[in-house]
């Protein structure tokens, strides 16, 4: 019975196996300034690429897959959520202890929020919750934003170093 068990299980893994995605390289787009990356978000309802790069961040139009913009002047760029709701973009900027609010429209910064913690790294906004959540990496703990009032408005404890997240 072990036997027959152990038959169906490796069958089953190997049958999996031999149906895993490969992915290939289909393009590159050319992204001015200096730096490294870290994390995309994409804007499906303005059909948009953001790319966090150094101390700014890249916007390609995913019509023509151009660079049509640049959202710059940060100290240390991680990630972009979007809140269409309101028409604004967040950034988290680790290394200025911020989030940057910019309108999605012209790509300009409506206002930079200090948050009360160390390191902004992942940053997501929550439509049921109506809130901006940047992840703090070296202060263990997420920053709530009102996208609203553009004001932070709570700190969760999250009791480790968070690298990323989604809404549920």
């Amino acid at each position: 019975m072990k036997r027959i068990l152990l038959a169906v299980v490796c069958t089953a893994f190997s049958s999996i196996s031999l149906h895993a995605q490969t992915y290939v390289l289909d393009k590159t787009i050319a992204l001015p300034g200096d730096g490294g990356y870290d994390y995309l978000s994409i804007d499906n309802v303005n059909n948009r690429l953001y790319v966090s790069h150094g101390t700014s961040v890249n916007v390609i139009d995913l019509k023509t897959e151009q660079p049509i913009g640049v959202i710059g002047d940060m100290k240390g760029v991680h990630g972009i959520a979007i809140d269409n709701k309101a028409n604004r973009g967040f950034i988290s900027d680790g290394r200025a202890n911020a989030v940057v609010a910019f309108d999605l429209k012209t790509l300009k910064t409506i206002a930079t929020i200090p948050v009360d913690a160390k390191g902004p790294d992942a940053i997501m906004y929550d439509a049921y919750a109506d809130r901006v959540f940047s992840f703090n990496g070296e202060s263990n703990n997420s920053s709530v934003v009102d996208p609203n009032t553009l004001k932070q408005v709570g700190t969760v404890d999250l009791g480790g170093g968070p690298e990323f997240a989604v809404a549920d």
